[in-house]
């Protein structure tokens, strides 16, 4: 009760704020995605390309879910990672369609190659 007899003082009412994790994990794993393909400019990751676009399809592929479930978890906490949710969602979607894109560049030139010794 209030000393100076007006009643008891009232806070007023917060929803629970808790911490959108996976909006965190799914920034990560594009993050991560994005940085494997960097390193083809890098020169590293032609010694072995398979690792690299291997790592960022996978890290692509955990990004997107992550990235919708702390969309819908965003909702429920007053938009806490709301904004960092579809950009994640975003940047793995791109790190997946330029990893397919690779991976078809890589099947066309084999096919072409062995046309060529083929015709020879």
């Amino acid at each position: 009760m209030n000393t100076r007899g007006r009643g008891p003082r009232l806070r007023p009412e917060r929803r629970p704020r808790g911490r959108n994790r996976p909006a965190k994990v799914s920034a990560f794993f594009a993050l991560g995605g994005v940085t494997a393909l960097g390193n083809f400019a890098t020169g590293i990751a032609w010694i072995n390309p398979g690792i690299f676009i291997g790592g960022a399809m996978a890290c692509a592929l955990i990004a997107i879910p992550a990235g919708h479930v702390a969309r819908f978890r965003g909702r429920r906490l007053d938009g806490e990672g709301r904004g960092l949710a579809p950009a994640a969602i975003l940047t793995g979607w791109l790190v997946l369609i330029v990893c397919a894109l690779a991976i078809l560049a890589f099947v066309g030139l084999v096919a072409g190659l062995s046309l060529i010794a083929e015709s020879a």
